[in-house]
């Protein structure tokens, strides 16, 4: 048997109707880099090497102490014998998810009305590591700012998330059974 499996950049590549590249991110069939990633990349790494010497948030985030803070932390989990989920949380610190994003395009407001904290906390309250809250720390390289936004994690926000990991998932599985995708790309899982 096939099994899917589901991250938030396929899930929401597919459901902003670019199939194509999210197949290409599925298959890891072309990588997708541009100046901007690969300077979030950086700060990425700059900050989860911060956390791990300090056991504070980046102190461009305000640097408070945090309880027992996993940066970068990978989670797979197994929801049917057909679908996984999997995640990498910039940095799990039960009860709190925190996400980190930079760049100038959206602030941190506009990062909490995406659906990745939703998958996050689905894949955390999944893998036994119950939190309640996400907050999205966002920095503004280019002006030097920050700002953060919380999202509060409950069961009908978990359920409306999982939805949408259920139903896109399926949607996609039931594409690749249908035009033999698994088959045609085996090389490449």
């Amino acid at each position: 048997m096939n099994k899917f499996r589901a991250s938030y950049t396929i899930l929401s590549t597919w459901a902003k109707g670019d199939w194509e590249r999210a197949i290409k991110y599925y298959f890891k069939l072309e990588e997708f880099s541009t100046r901007q990633t690969e300077e979030g990349r950086i700060l990425h790494e700059k900050w989860e090497n911060e956390i791990k010497k300090t056991g504070c948030l980046p102190k461009v985030f305000g640097g408070s102490k945090l309880n027992d803070p996993k940066p970068e932390k990978k989670i797979v989990v197994q929801i049917y014998d057909w679908l996984e989920l999997v995640g990498v949380i910039d940095c799990l610190d039960v009860p709190e998810i925190h996400e980190f994003k930079s760049g100038k395009s959206k602030d941190s407001e506009g990062y909490s009305n995406d659906i990745q904290t939703g998958i996050y906390g689905v894949l955390a309250t999944l893998d036994k590591r119950f939190v309640n809250v996400s907050k999205i720390h966002h920095y503004d390289q280019y002006s030097k700012k920050s700002d953060m936004s919380i999202v509060y994690i409950t069961d009908e926000y978990l359920k409306k998330a999982f939805n949408y990991i259920e139903t896109i998932s399926s949607e996609m599985h039931s594409y690749f059974i249908k035009n033999d995708l698994y088959k045609k790309f085996k090389k490449h899982v």
